[in-house]
């Protein structure tokens, strides 16, 4: 398979921000619309499909959509790093992260002090107008205490030992999602367990809560989740570093299920150059006839951007 460049224009319109295009984090296909979010800002935006590739259809601030999202004030980042659609549902999640704050600059220290923005937790579900436009109700999961994902996390007895770390310094970093038969999976970039990769899977009620969870291990090499994309009864996974290392970066095929006691090596099916953008988000767009994989990046190179567009790469599956 050969990754094509540069195949797929998004066009923001008169929502484009440099902080957006340049952090875009996760993308979802719903029928001729995509559906992104970027780990900066508190934004979501529907854009819908046109000859040149997908134009803006209509920008939604999240805090519209979700009440009491921590941080309105002072405009925290919400860090949405998963979007998925399944049927006419729309999925968002955060990151759920701690961070270490920056230090002044590159000659200094790590800094001390540790971040726990609530802004980063937000697992939320939105029924969708019938045309699946808009949304027309939601359900979230607390942002803490009883009934949150990141309470329920906190205390797994895999988990749990990792709770209090910084995300790149294998803390717990949610950096994937995936719908599947009405099961969430949400991929942690950390922690890896004895080298190894987890999964989270979820079961929720109608009122958005937790009713059962289970954890996947899944061997990477020593890398962590940094995607999801639901592929049939297939979920695709992008594999790469848990810290801010530059790769490398994989994809794997794995069948939720398979394997012994959790245990599982999904095979890869694609590897990527050395490069310094970093895969980002993904999903499932079939071009020309072909299926294939709509590619998005952290970091993307400046070849990428031109005013409102953004270019993104295409990976074909069938080959």
């Amino acid at each position: 398979m050969a990754l094509i460049r540069n195949a797929i224009s998004l066009d923001y319109g008169n929502a484009a921000s440099a902080d957006m295009l340049k952090n875009l984090s996760g993308c979802a296909l719903a029928g001729d619309r995509l559906w992104t979010v970027s780990d900066e800002g508190r934004t979501i935006e529907r854009l819908q499909r046109d000859a040149g590739g997908f134009s803006l259809g209509e920008q939604f601030q999240a805090d519209a959509w979700i009440a009491g999202i921590p941080g309105q004030e002072d405009l925290d980042e919400l860090d949405l790093e998963s979007i998925d659609v399944d049927g006419n549902t729309l999925w968002l999640c955060g990151s759920h992260c701690r961070v270490r704050k920056n230090t002044a600059s590159e000659a200094e220290a790590p800094n001390a002090k540790i971040r726990d923005r609530m802004s980063r937790r937000i697992l939320a579900r939105f029924q969708l107008t019938e045309d699946g436009t808009r949304p027309a109700s939601s359900v979230h999961l607390p942002f803490e205490g009883p009934g949150s994902l990141r309470s329920r996390l906190d205390e797994d007895p895999y988990l749990k030992p990792f709770r209090e770390l910084p995300s790149k310094e294998n803390g717990l970093d949610i950096e994937g999602m995936a719908v599947l038969n009405g099961r969430v999976f949400l991929g942690l970039r950390g922690p890896l367990v004895d080298s190894i990769a987890i999964v989270v899977e979820l079961a929720l009620g109608d009122a958005g809560e937790i009713l059962s969870s289970r954890l996947h291990f899944l061997k990477l090499g020593g890398l962590g989740i940094r995607e999801l994309a639901r592929d049939g009864n297939d979920i695709l996974v992008l594999s790469g570093p848990v810290s801010d290392a530059a790769g490398p970066f994989y994809w794997h095929r794995w069948t939720p299920g398979n394997g012994v006691d959790g245990l599982v090596t999904p095979p890869v099916f694609f590897t990527f150059d050395a490069q310094a953008e970093k895969p980002e988000g993904a999903c499932l767009l079939s071009l020309e006839g072909r299926r294939g994989l709509l590619l998005l990046y952290d970091r993307p190179d400046a070849s990428r951007l031109n005013g409102s567009r953004y270019q993104a790469d295409w990976l074909p599956l069938d080959e």
